[in-house]
This record gives structure tokens, C-alpha cells and sequence, in this order.
């Protein structure tokens, strides 16, 4: 594969010591794949000198871009600085069709026809770029990137134009090249400032497109045949037009996929609120399959939509852009660096607002999709428009909510959990946003249909006289502050809370009840160990060392790649166990759990939903699924101690989640029992026949009663 990578570069490069020709120009258009160029003044005299970089440039099936200045004269000048949109067009129009004269006129027939057909073909695009607002002169930047086919680029800035007197000048460039860590920032803002000037994004410069009359003049410029091979992207365009049978590729249901009837529901009750919604549907549901399903019939009533889908991590860009896929769509995934996305996602909605494309997707992170030019890049979009929030609970932090794009018409949600813990106020902008609940379908509801029945067997650990000391202390500091107005005491009151929701999750004795656990069950497979991050090292050892398993840690610092080909063994048997943390509770595929041990949990209902679903979807000869669950108590040698209040808080702490697992296990009342009696002893009591749970909220109706 040509690359970058095989050019010698020096870091400056001047007309007084090199040929910037010979030396820089040529050798990197031979390589290339994508041009950039910001310049105050091009000819095609420029292209004469460099032929013999353009012709393979154009062999490769490379794309150039031109942001340059039109030769205007100064009451043309003055009229388009004046913001005279009535005359914008005409001015621009004869000024270039002069221009082009001119080049007919002073140029060699083979160059000239050379840029008509690098033109006409789609290699080189122009666009005429204008100081407006805070500036008054002309645009005079003179900088460029150079990309080829595996990532690499190079940039540069200086002084040098794109012309034959810039080589006779002293002129001089610097030169940046991506696989030197240190210029990769550089190289950054360069493609971002280009990304912004190429996009109108620039409220100082405005950028004309290439008037349609003077493009046609300079077609008409061709008089020999091409001077390198027609491009790819010609010739099947050619082959398809001339096939009788030929029919656009058009988003499309896969015929392998038939939709469930709460899924069908679901898609008309969207419908029926004006395509404005939140479905709030159980992992392992369908919910990607069926917001995919509801654009598709979106664009069909439309006849051209653009999609744009925002997921909280990176492996769930991946996985949405499979099915997206599956489903017609020939996607843009956006995250991690600009430069792999941001210029093919502005081409496509440039494509997409003229026309030229009757539909568009983008997938991208939370954290990607508030990002200023994507945000930017959205508010571009000027047909039909639809936004998928996959778990957009998200979304409704403070930083985010800010950024939901008010352009964007139709708008879907997407939660097995969709109001936020504890912040009333990010959940009242997500529903006023994305409106209300149109339709729901709980855990309860597809559990023994969509999703497997599953056991449930509670383990009580008890925690140390230390433990139970070190509770009571920040027990009794919270108390103090629980009810304080004071802004900095409630910052306390929340770090009192989280050390001590961390002293639960670690209580020591869970190592040890689980290493008797591993021994009395036998050999295991497909299992899941959820712990906290502070335990993660302690499990894989006791799991790997002690007890011989196959196990691979499951977290956030591992790579995509290498998540997916742990996910893989997982899945195939490889492995017989992943140790997780939290990355594992939203979007990540493991169906063939058959298994799972909570260490560590909190009081927060969207971590029960999302644990629960995850572990019980549908495989292959997977009938149901066990969970084990390691619930701290008080030790009972702590029993009728003046710690009371101390030990009946721990109970209702962990008495939450326990209800939500017990109630709808097939072994329900076998669970109840283990913990029913120490329930009591603490003024706890657990009613089961009135153990309900509000579908759309996941706020539990029944109370724990104190009867003390």
C-alpha cells in the first residue's frame, strides 16, 4: 500500500535550498489519497508544474479540495463584504467565467484540459472563499493536509502559494507528519480549521460554492482524453445506470428480521405522537432493532431522511453500525479523531442538502455527539432529520442537555431506565425534549418470552467488627448532615455516602464467601462476576490462582478490539469466566451468561434493570439463568447492640436490590426465605404479595415498613 510514511521529510522546506515541487508537492500527491488546501491564490499553472504528482494522484483515486480566493475587482470586493446576497451569485459568476478566459487563454491545451477533467470527474472541488464581519481584506491563508489510504498525514503552513511566481519567490513551509506524537495536535487543528472554513463554520469567512455556469465553462475545457484512468467510483456509478434491473440501494427492513408485536406497538405509538418519544423498553428487548425499524419507516413516508444515532460508548458505535448496516444504511461512525469522520460526515450532509443523497447516517458517542463541530455539522442538515438517543438518560447531564439540537425534527429515545437518578431536573429537559413515554415494556413482561426465567439465590455476608465500627461512624456523620442547606456540607454529605456504599461493596468476607461458593458448585462456565473496581485485582486472582479458571478482566481500559474478541471467547467457551465493573451494565452483547455473582452493587434501579436483562437474554441451548447475589449484613455478633440504626440502614441498603431480583425469579418464595427472619429482626418488613413496580418508572409502590 502506497503511504506517507515512505517519504524522508524535513521539518522546513524553502524555495531557496529545495524545489517545494520536486521535493514536497509531487512525491506526496503520488502517495495521497485526500488533499486539502487552504490557499490565497491558485492557477492551474500550479497543476502544470505538478502533473506528475496529479496524474498518479488521480490514478489512486485521490480527492482534492480548494478553499482559494476569487480574483475580484474592488467594487466586486466591496459588494460581497457588504453581505449583498442579491448580487452574490452574479458577481462571482462573471468575475470566474473572466478568470477562466484568461486561463484558456494563457495556458498550455493539455494542462488546461488535465484541470478540466480532474473537474469534471470529482477529483478537485473548489470553493470561493470570502472575509466577512471582523475581517476586511482577502483571504490569504496558506496551509494543507496530505492523507493516505492508511491514516497517515502530513500538513503544512507557510508562506508558499499555489502558484508559478510562489515558486519563484522565497517562500518557505513547515512541515507536520502524524506518526510523530507530538504533531499529531497540530495536525488536529489544522484538518478542524480546514473542516470549518470548507463548511461554512467560520463566522468570519464565508465559502461560495463553485457557480454551476462557470463549472459548465470549464468542462467545455476538455479537449483530449483523460490523462490517467477513470475513477473507480465512474465507472461502477456508469455500470449500474446502464443496468435495466438497476435500483438505487435504499434503507430497507432485512428480509432475516420480523418484527415482534410490542415492537410493531411500539413503532405506532411513535408514530402517533408525531415521531417525538421515548420507548422505554428492558435490555435485551429489541430496542435497536426496533428504533432501526421505525426509521426505516420514517424515510418512507419522508422519501429522504438523515439519521443521526448517539450511544454512550465506543464499542456501541460498533455494534450499532452493524445493524445499521443490516438495515440499508451505509453509516459514518464518529469518534475518536476528527480526522476520520468529520470531513466524510460534512461531505455527506453537503450531498444530503442538495440533493445528492436521499438519505444520510452518522453514529456516534454522547461525549463525541456534544462536541462543537459535530454539533455544528448537525445544525447544517437542512432536510428531514431524525435523532436516536440509545440510553439517553445520559444525555441529560448538565453538559449534555445543553447541546440537544433544536434543528433536529424527529426525535426517539431510547431507556430501559429513562429518568435520571436523582436529578429531577435532567429528567424534566430529556421528556421535554424527546416528550413522554409513548410506549413500555418492562423486564417483568419479557421475562419467559423474549428474555429466559432465571433463579435467584441470595448469599448473606456478614461484615468484621471493623466493618461494622466504620459503618456506624459514617453513619452517624451522614446523620448530622442529611438535612444541611449548606452547599459545602452536602459536598461532604456526598463523599460520606459513597465511602460508605464502597465499605458495603468491598466488605472483606465476600472474597471468602465466594471462594466457598466457586468450591461447592464445581466447575462453571459462562459466568459473569460483577465486582467493584477496588476488588477487581482480589477476584481475578482468587478466581485464576485459586481456583483454576479461565477468566479475563472485562473493563473499560481494554480496547475495542480486544473487548469483542474477549466477548468471542466468552461466547465459544474459551473462557469460563469475565470479571467486570460497570461496562458491562449498558449495551454490551453477552447472551450466553448462564451465570452471574454480584459483589458489588448500588442503590440506583437502572443498575438492577440493566444487570437483570443483560444476564438473561435468549442463546442457544440456554434454558434459564442463576444468579448469585452477595448481600452484606450486619455481623451478628452485633445483634441487640446500641448500633441498631447502624445495622437496620445496612439492611434497607441492601433489602432494595434484593427485592427487585427476588420478585420475579421462578424461585421467589426459596429467596424470600433466606433473608425474611433477619429482615424482621430489624424492623424490615418485606410484604411479597404486594412487591409491585411502576413500568414506567421502576419506583417501587410497595415500602419497606419499620415496625420499630
Amino acid at each position: 500500500m502506497m503511504t506517507l510514511r515512505t517519504r524522508n521529510l524535513p521539518t522546513t522546506l524553502d524555495t531557496s535550498r529545495h524545489d517545494l515541487t520536486a521535493d514536497f508537492f509531487v512525491p506526496l500527491l503520488t502517495h495521497a489519497q485526500r488533499y486539502d488546501r487552504g490557499v490565497g491564490y491558485f492557477s492551474s499553472g500550479w497543476l502544470r508544474l505538478n502533473a506528475a504528482g496529479m496524474v498518479p494522484f488521480a490514478a489512486n483515486g485521490g480527492r482534492a479540495r480548494w478553499i482559494t480566493s476569487p480574483i475580484l475587482d474592488a467594487r466586486d470586493w466591496e459588494a460581497l463584504q457588504a453581505g449583498d446576497a442579491a448580487r452574490d451569485d452574479v458577481l462571482l459568476r462573471v468575475a470566474l467565467r473572466q478568470n477562466v478566459e484568461v486561463l484558456a487563454a494563457t495556458l498550455e491545451r493539455d494542462t488546461l484540459s488535465a484541470l478540466a477533467w480532474m473537474v469534471a470527474d470529482g477529483i478537485l472541488t473548489f470553493k470561493l472563499a470570502v472575509p466577512r464581519k471582523d475581517l476586511h481584506g482577502q483571504f490569504h491563508a496558506k496551509f494543507g493536509v496530505f492523507s493516505d489510504a492508511g491514516g497517515n498525514q502530513v500538513s503544512f503552513s507557510g508562506s508558499y502559494n499555489d502558484s508559478i511566481h510562489g515558486t519563484e519567490n522565497y517562500e518557505e513551509i513547515t512541515v507536520f507528519w502524524s506518526w510523530e506524537a507530538a504533531y499529531v495536535p497540530h495536525i488536529q487543528a489544522t484538518v478542524e480549521r480546514f473542516e470549518r472554513l470548507w463548511n461554512n463554520q467560520d463566522q468570519n469567512v464565508r465559502a461560495f460554492e463553485l457557480p454551476e455556469a462557470v463549472r459548465e465553462q470549464i468542462l467545455q475545457l476538455r479537449t483530449a482524453e483523460r490523462p490517467y484512468p477513470e475513477p473507480e467510483w465512474l465507472r461502477l456509478r456508469r455500470t449500474r445506470e446502464q443496468r435495466t434491473d438497476y435500483r438505487p440501494n435504499l434503507p430497507g427492513m432485512p428480509d432475516a428480521i420480523t418484527l415482534r408485536d410490542y415492537q410493531l406497538v411500539a413503532i405506532t405509538a411513535w408514530f402517533a405522537h408525531d415521531c417525538r418519544g421515548l420507548l422505554e423498553m428492558a435490555t435485551g428487548t429489541g430496542k435497536t432493532i426496533t428504533a432501526l425499524a421505525a426509521s426505516i419507516r420514517l424515510f418512507g413516508r419522508e422519501g429522504r431522511l438523515a439519521v443521526i444515532i448517539a450511544v454512550p460508548y465506543q464499542h456501541l458505535v460498533d455494534q450499532w453500525h452493524t445493524e445499521a448496516q443490516a438495515f440499508g444504511y451505509q453509516p459514518v461512525s464518529a469518534y475518536q479523531r476528527k480526522s476520520d469522520w468529520l470531513q466524510r460526515f460534512n461531505q455527506q450532509v453537503s450531498e444530503y442538502n442538495h440533493g445528492d443523497r436521499t438519505h444520510i447516517a452518522i453514529i456516534t458517542t454522547h461525549t463525541t455527539f456534544i462536541d462543537t463541530d459535530f454539533q455544528q455539522t448537525i445544525n447544517r442538515i437542512t432536510g428531514p432529520a431524525l435523532l436516536i438517543a440509545d440510553e439517553m438518560h445520559h444525555l441529560g447531564a448538565e453538559r449534555s442537555r445543553v447541546s440537544l439540537p433544536a434543528s433536529v425534527s424527529y426525535r426517539l429515545g431510547l431507556s430501559a431506565t429513562p429518568d435520571r437518578w436523582f436529578d429531577d431536573v435532567g429528567t424534566s429537559v430529556l421528556r421535554d425534549y424527546f416528550g413522554e413515554t409513548v410506549f413500555a415494556f418492562s423486564l417483568e413482561q419479557a421475562i419467559g418470552t423474549v428474555l429466559t426465567t432465571y433463579s435467584y439465590y441470595p448469599q448473606l455476608v456478614e461484615l468484621t467488627p471493623d466493618e461494622m465500627t466504620e459503618y456506624q461512624n459514617l453513619s452517624e456523620q451522614i446523620g448530622k448532615l442529611i438535612n444541611s442547606d449548606d452547599d459545602e456540607l452536602q459536598a461532604v454529605l456526598k463523599m460520606l455516602l459513597i465511602k460508605r456504599a464502597r465499605m458495603l461493596n468491598n466488605a472483606a468476607n465476600k472474597l471468602t464467601h465466594l471462594s466457598q461458593l466457586l468450591s461447592d458448585l464445581g466447575p462453571i462456565d459462562h459466568a459473569l462476576f460483577y465486582c467493584a473496581p477496588e476488588q477487581i485485582d482480589d477476584v481475578c486472582r482468587l478466581l485464576g490462582w485459586d481456583h483454576a479458571l479461565l477468566i479475563h478482566r472485562f473493563t473499560a481500559e481494554e480496547p475495542n478490539e480486544q473487548r469483542r474478541q474477549l466477548l468471542a471467547d466468552f461466547a465459544d467457551g474459551q473462557l469460563q469466566g469475565l470479571v467486570a465493573m460497570r461496562c458491562l451494565d449498558e449495551g454490551v452483547d453477552v447472551p450466553s451468561t448462564r451465570i452471574a455473582f454480584i459483589l458489588a452493587s448500588s442503590s440506583n434501579p437502572r443498575e438492577f434493570v440493566q444487570r437483570r436483562g443483560r444476564i438473561l437474554r435468549k442463546a442457544p441451548g440456554k434454558t434459564e439463568a442463576v444468579i448469585y447475589d452477595l448481600i452484606t449484613i450486619p455481623s451478628r455478633s452485633w445483634y441487640g447492640a446500641t448500633s441498631f440504626n447502624a445495622e437496620q440502614s445496612i439492611m434497607q441498603h441492601e433489602i432494595q436490590r434484593f427485592r427487585e431480583f427476588a420478585e420475579s425469579a421462578r424461585n421467589k418464595h426459596q429467596a424470600l426465605d433466606v433473608i425474611w427472619d433477619i429482615a424482621r429482626q430489624y424492623g424490615i418488613e418485606i410484604d411479597s404479595d404486594t412487591l409491585v413496580f411502576n413500568g414506567f418508572k421502576h419506583i417501587m409502590k410497595a415500602t419497606i415498613v419499620q415496625t420499630c
